[in-house]
């Protein structure tokens, strides 16, 4: 594997910028702990399977953790890490979608940067029970939970830094962002082909339309060249996607179907996000030896 490409002593001011927060969060994780799911899990219809019960199997291998790092312009200025994984509550199987992004190197030192997303979904519908939030960027901070209830299809956003609560009404599928990337694994978008999904985010329903390009190869430092499908996402959200600008993904094209590369043209600078390492259980070419 070739080394990462050279920091350096010389980062411009537009790395301060909010365009870079906002795509930056595309990134990020945190684990919701059992007190801000009590309202959830109060119902007599427990979510989940039960812990001892064999474990479900989905179109992904649970356990799998991908690597990325993170370009602005020609300088590196993060890394990132998504990941899936069990876990254990009050005896029943829940399933965590996690991401976890840092600055590094001077990017740290002149902008700290630190963002954890988490989704917790119902292994048997995989729709989320709650998302969280909990992430540095400069001076700022933020700490929320979404809990959802597709029962009453009701949705309850807080913000504990800012002690502030809003409720919402969603959809018998309604899914957030970090869920809905998953969910898409299950049946890949074709090229040439374009989807419509509805998702939660700013508290609210919004529409993400995705349209899938032509095949194209991407070149992986660590994979060589990797047969992808370009997409580009279109929709107004806060968060994950960037407001001004445009981007684009491009997913492998076969039974992983995992995001290779991501690029955003924005006012100032030009993004980059690209896959560096896949670990976990499998046997394919991205675990294999």
């Amino acid at each position: 594997m070739t080394s990462m490409p050279p920091e350096t002593k010389k980062v411009p001011n537009m790395l301060k910028k909010a365009d870079f927060l906002r795509f930056f969060a595309i990134f990020c994780v945190f684990f919701a702990f059992s007190g801000h799911f009590s309202r959830i899990w109060a119902e007599s219809s427990l979510p989940g399977l039960p812990w001892d019960d064999p474990p479900p199997e989905f179109w992904f291998p649970v356990g799998e953790e991908i690597d990325y790092y993170i370009q602005w312009g020609v300088f590196t200025v993060g890394e990132a890490t998504a990941k899936t994984a069990w876990t254990n509550v009050d005896g029943r199987r829940l399933l965590t979608l996690t991401v976890e992004a840092e600055s590094n190197g001077i990017v740290e030192k002149i902008y700290p940067v630190k963002e954890f997303l988490q989704t917790v979904v119902d292994p048997v519908t995989f729709l989320p029970l709650s998302f969280v939030k909990k992430s540095r960027e400069g001076r700022r901070e933020h700490d929320e939970i979404t809990t959802f209830d597709h029962k009453t299809l009701k949705g309850h956003w807080y913000s504990k830094k800012k002690q502030k609560e809003k409720h919402f009404d969603i959809q018998p599928d309604t899914r957030d962002l970090m869920g809905l990337m998953y969910w898409i694994r299950k049946d890949p978008i074709g090229p040439r082909e374009t989807r419509h999904y509805e998702v939660m985010t700013d508290e609210k329903l919004y529409e993400l339309i995705v349209e899938a390009g032509k095949r194209e190869p991407v070149s992986l430092q660590k994979y060589g060249r990797v047969k992808c499908i370009k997409m580009e996402p279109k929709g107004k959200f806060d968060g994950m996607f960037i407001r001004k600008g445009r981007m684009w993904l491009w997913l492998s094209d076969d039974e992983r179907y995992a995001i290779c590369r991501v690029a955003a043209s924005v006012p100032v600078a030009s993004i980059k996000i690209m896959l560096k390492n896949i670990r976990g259980p499998g046997d394919d070419f991205w675990v294999a030896d």
